[in-house]
């Protein structure tokens, strides 16, 4: 019986961010550089899901980590997760609208920066 080759998913199981998502997205993380608590950024892909990553320091484990999810043909979630401890995430920012997503996301970052002592206010009101 002839082996056949691996089913390559289709195309659109790959979920990547429009520009607008991305733009979003990275401008709470530069108004946080800027406020002290963030110094690198990143992106992975795993599995065809992508991931970014908001850290204190190179090479250390994210402080929140997002992922767009999808629910189907037209409809995504956004999910931000936070280590606990342990290896445990907690879930602290879920929408399917970008602009809520982004709105509690800021004010999960608020209560981080202000337990970590850095900068506060001005540069998250900021847009």
């Amino acid at each position: 019986m002839p082996v056949k080759p691996p089913v390559k998913p289709p195309f659109d199981a790959k979920i990547g961010y429009t520009r607008k998502e991305f733009g979003d997205i990275f401008q709470l993380y530069s108004q946080n550089v800027y406020a002290g608590l963030f110094k690198d950024f990143s992106f992975s892909d795993v599995n065809g899901k992508y991931f970014i990553s908001f850290r204190e320091e190179a090479g250390t484990v994210p402080l929140i980590t997002i992922e767009k999810r999808k629910l189907g043909s037209d409809k995504v979630l956004f999910v931000a997760t936070s280590p606990m401890g342990k290896g445990e995430l907690k879930e602290i920012a879920r929408s399917e609208k970008l602009e809520s997503f982004i709105r509690q996301l800021k004010g999960k970052i608020e209560i981080l920066r202000s337990a970590k002592g850095g900068k506060s206010g001005s540069a998250s009101s900021k847009k």
